[in-house]
């Protein structure tokens, strides 16, 4: 019997050894797999897919107009975006306006126009990136000559109406899955059937710009967080969205 307690005596310390041995083992596998599964998560596409809500101010003569709208495409391997556009802008042109016999007379726009975007990221870091658009553009154009004492119309005139715009941008993102656009430019036109209306010149543009990539990213990380036990649900959910 004393020699059985002896032997055990000899053996636990080992068995203690082991079993400690055997769980920094499966840590260290573990801690293995979940940086694989990390960069896996987090590896460059080749395609992934974008959204903006865009706003923009037109500035012509002098005034600015108010053009709203939204793009919808891909981003290629984080250096090409390409989207397709709707946009569409009203309003009044003060150019046009004037007073005869007391009688004031105004011309009014409506522009509804599509376009094909593109833009080269050359710079890109985790809070911001940089890049230059070239958008080619082409819609309908609708003015109406009015009589704004007596609100009526006396002449409308529809015509096609082709440009393009250029120039840098630059987004903030303080979540990845979602930044803040900003984009100043030139507008040249390239085709025009209303002869007497001049549509170059210089514009802005503010948006939200949405990664569904990223989103969807973010989510797959908190998940991996999640099982592997890395930290809490709210501590996970801080780190994911702001590193």
């Amino acid at each position: 019997m004393q020699h059985i307690l002896l032997q055990m005596k000899t053996l636990l310390p080992l068995i203690f050894i082991i079993l400690c041995l055997t769980s920094l083992a499966q840590q260290s596998l573990s801690e293995d797999q979940f940086i694989k599964d990390s960069l896996r998560i987090r590896r460059i596409r080749l395609i992934t897919p974008q959204f903006k809500l865009d706003n923009r101010e037109a500035f012509l003569e002098g005034q600015a107009l108010t053009i709203n709208g939204f793009d919808a495409g891909v981003l290629l391997k984080e250096k090409l975006r390409f989207t397709l556009g709707y946009y569409s802008m009203k309003g009044s042109l003060k150019a046009f306006k004037k007073t005869v016999d007391s009688i004031e007379y105004g011309r009014l726009i409506q522009l509804n126009y599509g376009s094909i975007n593109s833009e080269i990221m050359y710079i890109d870091t985790r809070f911001i990136s940089l890049g230059m658009p070239l958008e080619i553009a082409c819609g309908n154009n609708t003015f109406q000559n009015k009589n704004i004492t007596e609100n009526t119309v006396t002449s409308s005139e529809t015509g096609m109406l082709i440009f393009a715009n250029f120039g840098v941008s630059a987004t903030f993102k303080p979540m990845r899955f979602m930044g803040l656009k900003g984009m100043a430019g030139y507008r040249k036109t390239i085709y025009n059937q209303v002869k007497d209306f001049n549509f170059d010149g210089f514009f802005t543009s503010i948006g939200l710009n949405f990664d569904f990539h990223e989103l969807l990213s973010d989510i797959k990380m908190f998940r991996l967080k999640k099982k592997y036990h890395h930290g809490n649900s709210i501590s996970n959910i801080v780190d994911i969205l702001t590193n």
